[in-house]
């Protein structure tokens, strides 16, 4: 094989400078395999010169990889680049509360084209309800009627978990759902009562009441106290609305972004545990304290297991019965899903069957308790008063933050599914407005549920009309039948509860599939679970919470930093741990930080991109010179019989690797140049930046240029503006890491 000449080398994919220009140039060839148009002619003339420079083992060698490409430009720093491609001059931008606030109207005008679309965005229903198709028609009153039937029994079962009146349940599924229906943009979601958000509300409007009326409360408890109740509920509505509202006007929908998957399946899977124990009492027929705050749960069993002995049999076998009946339907609706599209009513069943065997068998008479009067028609709407809002304003935050974010998760998978665009602000302002308005009719909070927004997607719902007729039903049985259900078994309530959470129970499995990929997410689980069963569901939210902010701060205190090597006769370099290609290049440190630069991992980036300090062996070694066994193995030649191995992975003086220095402080290669790829640095801070330019001032002293690669516009700005980094200059800052290595080879030179 002949020897190739140094022009050769530029033309056949090698980097290095060219002795006819002022900076160095990256140079590589372009060929297509399969070129099309004019580029056949090219392709032609490239392959013809490097014919006649190779021979045809070395031509297809080179080529043998597909299509490559040339290119000849400068070295380009961040300075240079700016000179020849100046930047548009661009205003700060500013993130305050004004431009916050200032975004949902950002480019309104006083004109009449622009109050119709900022009527049309607070109002979605103008836009789509004109452009409704009739054929959608059928398919959404069937929907509605198939999701109205299990909205009844949602709505007298889910009241008992808030500690209130059945009616203020079937009241909560049906404003909320209509009111929702004009300013919300999700077309599949039903609104109403949820397990979870109803034992959230029922822990709040508990804990208020206490306050008040109980214990040494200055003020007397109420003649009607499920009317107080009531009313405790409304305000807490209010507020958390009112705060829905003002997070929508400041974009702080974001919010829900710091409840992460693990942590918001972990806490519905501890508060399935508080629902499923606080129906101990109707399903056995005995007498149980409500019971809130730490170690309720352990408080409540020790109780019941003390009660036992009082167990009602009635009560207890009708719960049995409607278990098993419950549990098998589901069963067997879960195995045949797929082959039978209509799910069988069954909670209306049991309700119905319950209400009917209570009077015919006279059950109230053997001590099974029943829901009692369900008052007809409504009450006369109010604003609910906020003179003690300060009691439910924890609660009230709580809520707002955990009813949005299980509302927009369900919104965004279905609009994912079905392919139509979901606004999330809007959906804020909605929910916000949904809450405020519901709240004058004594609804209390509500969210999406899981169950009934799958039976309305199964069902063939399309639009929200399939919503607003599904309140229908529910309207129906509060102004007509509702004095019916009086005798209705508080036990039959709790068997559908009971059984609603049931799923939830199954994320427990979650431990194990998030045990083989992500050990801190299964963490998270965990931490978020445990403290919403033991301690309470704010507290566990607020734990999980401050864990999955505190892994996120742990990760980024010790992250990545890996050591880079450039794969040959490319531009491309890779962790020297990950790739065997990828080879040190003499005299050149490149190191790629993984993570912001910040306070929490100054100390921690600084200990690594320091110079290591000289050891008894590194001084020794600086006295001799580098072998290479035959072996392959790195040695220190101490004397001309003894060789010492060396760690591949140690910093030792000097040491070569089959002609290449490992940390590239040898005699023959000595450390020069430090590169740090700053692409995945997204920003820094003040400590950070001062760390940088400790790190710069300490390899300056010993001889070692610092330059920066691939730096964030944010980065330089700040770099710029605060004036803590006087050692590097944008001189010193490249486009590319490729053009900092051109760069550090030519000025080595």
């Amino acid at each position: 094989m002949r020897q190739i000449s140094y022009e050769d080398q530029l033309r056949a994919l090698k980097f290095s400078f060219s002795p006819r220009l002022s900076s160095p140039v990256h140079v590589c060839t372009l060929c297509f395999h399969a070129p099309c148009d004019g580029s056949q002619n090219m392709a032609s003339e490239s392959q013809t010169q490097e014919e006649d420079l190779y021979s045809p083992s070395e031509s297809s060698t080179l080529f043998r990889n597909g299509p490559q490409l040339v290119l000849r430009r400068p070295v380009y720093s961040e300075r240079s680049f700016a000179e020849a491609f100046p930047p548009l001059s661009t205003s700060k931008k500013t993130d305050g509360l004004c431009s916050k606030m200032g975004g949902s109207l950002k480019g309104v005008n006083c004109t009449l084209h622009s109050l119709k679309t900022l009527i049309f965005q607070l109002f979605p229903i103008l836009q789509w309800l004109p452009k409704y198709r009739k054929s959608l028609m059928m398919e959404d009153i069937v929907a509605g009627v198939t999701v109205g039937i299990l909205r009844i029994p949602h709505g007298i079962a889910h009241a008992d978990l808030a500690t209130l009146s059945p009616v203020y349940g079937l009241y909560t599924n049906i404003f909320p759902q209509l009111i929702y229906t004009v300013f919300g943009t999700s077309r599949h979601i039903s609104l109403g009562t949820m397990a979870v958000i109803s034992i959230m509300v029922g822990n709040a409007v508990e804990n208020a009441y206490q306050g008040l009326y109980g214990g040494d409360a200055l003020l007397s408890p109420p003649e009607d106290e499920a009317s107080e109740r009531a009313r405790i509920a409304a305000t807490l509505t209010l507020m958390v609305g009112l705060i829905q509202l003002l997070m929508g006007l400041l974009r702080f929908g974001i919010l829900t972004n710091y409840l992460p998957e693990p942590l918001v399946r972990g806490f519905t899977t501890g508060a399935a545990c508080q629902v499923f124990c606080s129906q101990f009492n109707h399903l056995f027929g005995i007498d149980l304290d409500r019971r809130i705050g730490p170690f309720s749960l352990v408080k409540m069993y020790t109780q019941f297991f003390s009660s036992l002995s009082s167990v009602n049999t009635t009560t207890m076998l009708i719960s049995i019965l409607f278990l098993s009946v419950l549990i098998s339907v589901k069963e067997v609706q879960d195995f045949i899903g797929d082959r039978f599209k209509w799910p069988l009513p069954v909670e209306m069943l049991v309700i119905i069957l319950g209400t009917l065997f209570s009077h015919l068998f006279k059950f109230s008479r053997k001590g099974v308790r029943t829901v009692g009067n369900i008052p007809s028609g409504f009450l006369r709407p109010h604003i609910p008063s906020l003179a003690h809002a300060y009691t439910l304003l924890p609660d009230a935050f709580t809520l707002s933050v955990v009813s949005y974010a299980l509302c927009i998760s369900l919104a965004n998978i279905f609009a994912k599914k079905h392919k139509y665009e979901l606004r999330a602000n809007q959906e804020l302002l909605a929910f916000g407005i949904t809450h405020s308005l519901s709240s004058m009719m004594y609804c209390y909070p509500s969210t999406s549920s899981l169950s009934r927004t799958l039976l309305r997607d199964i069902s063939g719902g399309k639009t929200m009309v399939a919503g607003f007729v599904s309140t229908i039903l529910v309207l129906f049985v509060v102004l007509l039948i509702g004095r019916y259900l009086s005798s209705l078994p508080t036990c039959c309530l709790a068997a559908i509860i009971v059984v609603a959470v049931r799923g939830m129970f199954r994320q427990v499995t979650d431990i194990k599939k998030l045990r083989r990929y992500s050990g801190i997410d299964m963490l998270i689980w965990v931490v978020t679970f445990l403290p919403t069963v033991l301690l309470g569901l704010d507290y566990g939210l607020a734990i999980g919470v401050a864990f999955s902010l505190f892994t996120v701060i742990l990760r980024s205190q010790r992250p990545e930093c890996h050591t880079l090597g450039q794969f040959k006769d490319t531009g491309l370099y890779g962790n020297i741990k990950a790739f065997a290609d990828a080879r040190l290049i003499p005299g050149i440190q490149i190191m790629r930080i993984q993570s912001p630069l910040y306070f929490a991992n100054a100390s921690y980036l600084k200990q690594r991109l320091s110079l290591p300090e000289k050891t008894e062996i590194h001084r020794r070694a600086d006295q001799l010179h580098c072998s290479n066994g035959n072996d392959g193995q790195l040695y220190i030649q101490l004397s001309n019989h003894n060789k010492l191995p060396v760690d591949d992975h140690q910093h030792v003086d000097p040491v070569c690797v089959k002609g290449q220095s490992t940390d590239d402080r040898s005699d023959d290669h000595p450390l020069h140049t430090l590169i740090l790829d700053m692409s995945a640095v997204n920003f820094v801070d003040t400590v950070g930046l001062n760390t940088l330019e400790t790190i710069s001032q300490e390899h300056l002293a010993a001889g070692v240029k610092v330059h920066l690669a691939e730096c964030r516009q944010n980065v330089q700005e700040m770099m710029s503006a605060s004036g803590l980094v006087k050692s590097i200059s944008s001189e010193q800052i490249f486009m590319s890491l490729h053009d900092a290595v051109l760069h550090s080879q030519g000025n080595s030179r």
